[in-house]
């Protein structure tokens, strides 16, 4: 992702202060009756061959289609367990974020309702997603200028965030943000998603409108994602995948070098070799170690005919997929041999890296979640 804004580091000051108070904040409340009886959740197996015990622990990701009668988004797929895997630190920090007394320092700021969108877009026309001035076509401008419409809120009472600052040109089908408002915008939520897709531009919709936990954050509270990156390696490329898929076709690509290629990057593992430098340098001593927990390829004819690599990892480096997708794709076209991949990712070389593949073939497809977090509690306690 890009490098964090002035209202991204208030809302990275709290989350560091929620970690000081790990040891000190009260035990997670664990019994149905006294969460307040969330809203439940639609409930999909995701068991992947090899996935081992990272599968098996507790995640949540966010697949809402539609809001249900609580405003909670109707398709959310379960993981359970702890929400962070093995990282203590995350899991200490996501508990004490979720206590009281973080609540109370939450609505001490005016943050009153708190309200999460799922959003769709084609990032063909703009600049990313991140706010960069109203000069700057962004999806946050055009989110940020339709909810203004919407609530009578400026931008920076919004406090707009999402999941993924996704890059210039890279689309999404399944990007999660957040907002806050000083007062509720009513029970009925899916008239608020019809008013946002009649402001919004045809290419940016919203996809679901629902009121989460109160101290829900789209990008602190996310587990893990999942991005697609398409390509279309046939000979004769077709005109209606430009715009959408990266066409390799000039140069022959072996599939199933490509899956066994792919495999190398699975683990957890530092990825310094695959994550270019931020404009501003920010991210230059950032820990660049993450889980990637698979990383599949699909030949399906329901893609028109295009190979399919979906990577689903704990988190992403600023580039870190378009750069592991170019890789992949010289060792694929016989270019290079799989020892060549190898020693890119023991180096962690940045320089002795492939160019990076095009933005155009990149969907950020889902966002995952602790449970817990993705729908409002109906007790009292948080009233």
């Amino acid at each position: 992702g890009r490098p964090c804004g002035a209202r991204d580091a208030m809302a990275t000051c709290e989350w560091t202060r929620a970690i000081v108070r790990a040891r000190a904040a009260r035990a997670e409340r664990r019994a149905d009756d006294a969460r307040g009886g969330f809203r439940a959740q639609k409930v999909r197996s995701r068991a992947r061959a090899g996935a081992g015990k990272r599968r098996a622990r507790a995640n949540a990701t966010v697949r809402a289609s539609e809001n249900d009668e609580s405003g909670a988004a109707s398709n959310a797929s379960v993981r359970e367990s702890e929400p962070y895997g093995e990282n203590a630190a995350k899991n200490a920090a996501y508990k004490a974020s979720m206590s009281d007394a973080q609540l109370e320092l939450h609505r001490a700021s005016g943050r009153d309702v708190t309200y999460a969108l799922k959003i769709s877009y084609d990032g063909e026309r703009y600049n990313g997603f991140q706010y960069q001035g109203e000069d700057v076509p962004t999806i946050q401008r055009e989110l940020e200028r339709a909810l203004a419409k919407l609530t009578g809120i400026d931008r920076e009472r919004l406090r707009l965030g999402a999941a993924g600052r996704t890059d210039a040109g890279v689309h999404a089908r399944g990007q999660v943000a957040h907002f806050y408002c000083e007062k509720s915008l009513g029970e009925d939520l899916t008239r608020c998603q019809k008013a946002m897709n009649g402001m919004l531009p045809k290419d940016i919709r919203v996809d679901a409108f629902w009121e989460p936990h109160p101290l829900f954050h789209s990008r602190f509270h996310a587990s893990g994602k999942t991005y697609h990156y398409y390509v279309d390696a046939r000979a004769t490329s077709s005109p209606f995948t430009r715009k959408y898929a990266h066409q390799v076709g000039w140069r022959p690509c072996d599939v199933e070098l490509l899956r066994q290629a792919a495999q190398l990057f699975v683990g957890t593992m530092d990825y310094k070799g695959f994550c270019n430098t931020s404009r501003d340098k920010s991210n230059e001593d950032r820990n660049t170690t993450r889980t990637i927990r698979r990383f599949d390829v699909f030949e399906d004819a329901a893609d028109d005919g295009l190979i399919r690599l979906e990577v689903e990892g704990d988190g992403f480096l600023y580039r870190q997929v378009r750069n592991m997708v170019g890789a992949l794709l010289v060792v694929a076209s016989g270019k290079h041999d799989l020892a060549y991949l190898r020693t890119l990712i023991e180096t962690k070389d940045r320089s002795r890296a492939p160019m990076g593949a095009p933005a155009r073939g990149l969907f950020l497809h889902e966002v995952f979640y602790p449970t817990e977090v993705l729908a409002r509690p109906r007790s009292d306690d948080t009233a």
